[in-house]
């Protein structure tokens, strides 16, 4: 019986040690992880209001494009429709050489746009990895690029939807 309580003693002793060493790993792990979000904070900090602004505009202008797209998408159904009809009624034809003057104003729009879309996909990808590298001065500067892009793109939107209008009024005569 006292081999026992021996026994039981011994096993507790061993257990108390264990707990508080598994405390202090965890108190350090913890310390390290504050200092390291810290760190991360201090390094982000001047360049968070930056960021947040650029994203704002980012996705405004997103947004705006967005917008004509669907519109684009929207009138060249109809122009779609439009032609079905004229071959079937057969007047295609004799409005050809109109529909090819603006086909052809209307490939130039959309080659400025690939054009444009290739240095806005180049971009992202030099923006994801400023911000894989953490490099934050940069990242606004890449951002900034982005939204202008994304700006210089909204007129060669509006310009081939105004460009599809003529082509639908012109096949709609």
């Amino acid at each position: 019986m006292i081999k026992k309580h021996i026994l039981g003693a011994l096993a507790l002793s061993m257990l108390i040690p264990l707990g508080v060493s598994a405390q202090t790993l965890t108190t350090k792990s913890d310390t390290k992880a504050a200092t390291t979000t810290t760190q991360k904070d201090s390094a982000k900090a001047p360049y968070v209001s930056q960021i947040k602004l650029e994203k704002q505009t980012i996705k405004t202008n997103n947004e705006t494009n967005q917008t004509i797209k669907t519109a684009i998408k929207g009138k060249l159904v109809q122009v779609k429709t439009l032609i079905a009809q004229d071959k079937t009624n057969k007047t295609l034809k004799a409005k050809k050489d109109a529909l090819k003057a603006q086909r052809a104003l209307i490939k130039a729009d959309k080659t400025a746009l690939k054009g444009i879309d290739v240095k806005l996909v180049a971009d992202k990808k030099i923006a994801k990895t400023d911000v894989t590298n953490k490099n934050y001065a940069a990242l606004v500067s890449d951002l900034n690029n982005i939204a202008s892009l994304q700006t210089s793109k909204t007129p060669i939107l509006q310009k081939l939807s105004s460009d599809l209008d003529t082509l639908i009024s012109s096949l709609s005569k």
